[in-house]
């Protein structure tokens, strides 16, 4: 087996790591998930039952979409999980077709809120964008493998790399979906990074990068707003503030051990996306603290057991893979909590397996399938001391 660089996750792989993963099925990785989506379940239940009465005349209304979004990607997930190790590259390239054609027909498709992002496909709208990062982790993933030991080679390497995720963060961009695209951007660095990029090159595209992150920011009146709200929401508490400082009432009001599931003001109405990007604050207000250091908690172990893989993988193109989801599933919980608790402006990213979603929550489920395949792989190869 080559090695991996050593800017990337060799150095945390122990010589005996083949004899101590030996086609283990990670069940701390697994219960972790089904935990967290169980738990979403319930708690989408409290935040919507009303709501969902009240529109749609079932009180379920929310919750059961949403469970058969899991099971959709419960199936999904065990297909990502037999597909044979050598196949998932190719498997890879034309997932990426279908996500590049699916993100093109979202701007055919009516305008919701100003955005061009969901495909009505019958009683489910699908989100492209969800599915791109699933693609640009698989397909760069890939390509980087395939060019190991490579990364000095600015035009032959990394020009390159930088084409692979570029028509999908454009697409994704103009739709708006300013959140995935700032998670794709992320996920593309990481992998590129993981890969053995130079420091001279993650600085410089670190400043590039922050800079054209900070002018997209600016150039668009709403997020703007947003900004502004971030830094003092009580300025405009009725308007672009209301949502975090309904946030934070909720949490607020939980204290320690919470007031019931129930009895918050999601139920009541005042919570704006309570069901969707918020939900963690009706974990607060009706769990407590104590059920917002267990939710931190279970996306620590996530993403404890996500790096443990990506550091066991058989090889390079295993762990981009890992590290990838990993990064995925762990920015988009540190930047949701971090919205909810006013120390990031607002984004419009789920928390994984909690919120409210059918794509993201098919999506997630696939990702717990792939890192499953990557761990049951690193027991498969012998490493050499």
């Amino acid at each position: 087996m080559s090695a991996v660089p050593a800017t990337s996750l060799d150095t945390a792989r122990p010589p005996d790591a083949a004899s101590e993963t030996s086609g283990r099925f990670d069940w701390v990785l697994f219960l972790t998930a089904t935990g967290l989506a169980a738990f979403g379940l319930l708690m989408m239940l409290s935040a919507s039952s009303q709501q969902a009465d009240r529109i749609y005349g079932n009180a379920f209304h929310f919750v059961g979409r949403q469970t058969s979004a899991l099971g959709m990607g419960l199936a999904l997930s065990l297909a990502s999980y037999l597909v044979p190790w050598r196949q998932m590259k190719r498997a890879g390239l034309v997932f990426y077709g279908v996500v590049f054609s699916l993100l093109v027909v979202v701007f055919f498709m009516p305008a919701v809120n100003g955005s061009h992002r969901w495909i009505k496909l019958g009683f489910v709208n699908v989100q492209p964008s969800e599915y791109a990062k699933i693609a640009v982790i698989v397909v760069l993933a890939s390509y980087l493998s395939a060019n190991e030991g490579r990364m000095r080679d600015f035009w032959g390497t990394l020009v390159p790399a930088a084409f692979i995720p570029a028509p999908l963060l454009l697409l994704v961009l103009f739709e708006p979906d300013f959140g995935s695209f700032l998670i794709l951007t992320l996920l593309t660095a990481t992998l590129l990074v993981v890969a053995g990029l130079q420091k001279r090159w993650i600085a410089l595209g670190g400043l590039l990068g922050g800079t054209a992150v900070t002018l997209l920011m600016l150039i668009e009146p709403y997020r703007v707003r947003r900004i502004v709200s971030f830094v003092d929401p009580f300025a405009d508490e009725s308007g672009s503030g209301y949502q975090v400082v309904q946030g934070w009432i909720a949490l607020a009001s939980g204290g320690y051990f919470g007031q019931g599931l129930g009895t918050g003001v999601a139920q009541s109405g005042f919570l704006p996306e309570a069901h969707t990007d918020f939900i963690s604050a009706v974990v607060g207000e009706e769990i407590g603290v104590m059920g917002w250091i267990g939710l931190t908690v279970a996306y620590m172990v996530l993403v404890w057991r996500g790096t443990n893989i990506a550091a066991r993988a058989p090889d390079l193109f295993g762990t981009l893979v890992a590290m990838g989801i990993t990064t995925m599933l762990g920015m988009q919980a540190v930047i949701n909590l971090g919205v909810v608790c006013g120390m990031l402006p607002a984004k419009g990213l789920v928390l994984p397996f909690m919120s409210y979603g059918a794509s993201a929550a098919t999506v997630h489920v696939i990702c717990v399938g792939l890192l499953l395949r990557v761990g049951l792989e690193g027991g498969k190869e012998t490493v050499n001391p």
